[in-house]
């Protein structure tokens, strides 16, 4: 049987407990044959009836069918990214040049695959958002801080409060002193830290705009939020050596989005570029910029 897997689960009406089934399946690939189905309940933190149910709204006749059709979706991924593994793509027999040709095939289709899930009238709805508000306030923990920290200084550069607080305490604080003119944006590749759930109540109490980036199943977790952009979710959250993957596809949709809010206001925003051009002059001291 010839089916896309991946956008059979995302078309799919999943419950949380399936979306971790999800998760687990379609990022460990042909990992998951090695499992029996007591052993993949226990590594998603399901039952076997979860895994039963969640068989059947993919159109699987039960978990061996399932077994299948991950081991197609995953030899057909490995041919996409030129036969390089996405969560380990270059071992103890790679040379200098093997690597940087597996991350160079790797970037490429992790950029190719965030474009064709970016929904166009979500990031155009997002761009408005976003250049209609005070401020913007950005959402995020761990490595995907060095993103948000480059999209913050892109939207200062061009004239737009943001802020990125670094802590869960800082970022309950931030939420607290939010209100409807702010922009909230929650970077989260997963979808899954633990407080989320009780950042996005105060945010919608607070009617705070909410635009997600995450994965599909990171979207699914979130509903009724504002905006999604949905990124790349070939690689594994844990099974990997890095975020080579997570890292491009967030970055690229962040600079996408950074790119939609300058168009919105091109003009505006290049006579701004140009105003705040002296104060921030980082030419050489010998190119005369000293005053």
């Amino acid at each position: 049987m010839t089916r896309d897997l991946q956008a059979a689960i995302r078309h799919a009406d999943l419950t949380p407990a399936e979306q971790q089934i999800a998760t687990f399946v379609t990022t460990a690939g042909e990992r998951t044959g090695a499992y029996s189905i007591k052993e993949l309940a226990l590594a998603t933190h399901t039952s076997i009836a979860t895994i039963h149910r969640f068989c059947k709204k993919l159109g699987l006749e039960g978990f061996k069918e399932l077994k299948v059709e991950v081991a197609r979706a995953a030899a057909l991924r490995t041919r996409a990214y030129g036969e390089v593994d996405i969560n380990f793509p270059f071992d103890e027999q790679s040379s200098a040049d093997d690597v940087a040709h597996s991350l160079e095939s790797l970037y490429a289709e992790a950029v190719t695959d965030t474009r064709r899930l970016l929904d166009d009238e979500n990031l155009a709805r997002a761009a408005e958002l976003i250049s209609a508000s005070d401020s913007v306030d950005i959402y995020t923990h761990s490595h995907n801080l060095y993103a948000a920290g480059m999209f913050r200084d892109r939207l200062l550069s061009i004239g737009k409060a943001a802020h990125c607080p670094e802590d869960g305490e800082q970022q309950m604080r931030v939420a607290l002193a939010s209100d409807p003119r702010k922009v909230a944006v929650l970077i989260s590749y997963s979808g899954q830290a633990l407080y989320y759930p009780e950042l996005l109540a105060l945010l919608e109490r607070k009617e705070v705009p909410v635009i997600l980036v995450s994965t599909a199943a990171g979207c699914k977790l979130h509903p009724r939020l504002s905006c999604y952009l949905t990124v790349s979710d070939c690689e594994h959250p844990q099974i990997r050596i890095t975020q080579f993957a997570s890292h491009i596809a967030v970055q690229f949709a962040l600079d996408v989005l950074f790119g939609a809010v300058f168009a919105h206001d091109f003009k505006g925003n290049m006579a701004w570029l140009r105003t705040s051009l002296p104060y921030v002059d980082t030419r050489p001291l010998n190119e005369g910029n000293v005053r």
